[in-house]
């Protein structure tokens, strides 16, 4: 099952949430958004497992990188049993 992985502007190019991740679902593209002049893409979602690893990695205040569980989006929601 997959899982939807966003990226957002917060992130610094730092690369921790790509070495984190255990099923290469993340990797680094250009950005002049931040120093590094990279941003982390997530264009292998379906092979996330929603481990949540790279969310643990990302060093930024506010994470850069959120894994949303299908589950999770369902019971808030009302949805689930």
């Amino acid at each position: 099952m997959s899982h939807s992985v966003k990226i957002y502007d917060t992130c610094i190019g730092c690369t921790q949430c790509v070495r984190a991740c255990p099923t290469d679902v993340l990797e680094m593209i250009p950005w002049d958004g931040c120093k590094a002049k990279q941003i982390a893409s997530a264009p292998r979602t379906e092979d996330c497992v929603g481990c949540k690893r790279c969310e643990s990695a990302c060093p930024t205040d506010f994470l850069s990188v959120r894994v949303s569980l299908w589950h999770e989006t369902t019971r808030s929601m009302g949805l689930a049993y």
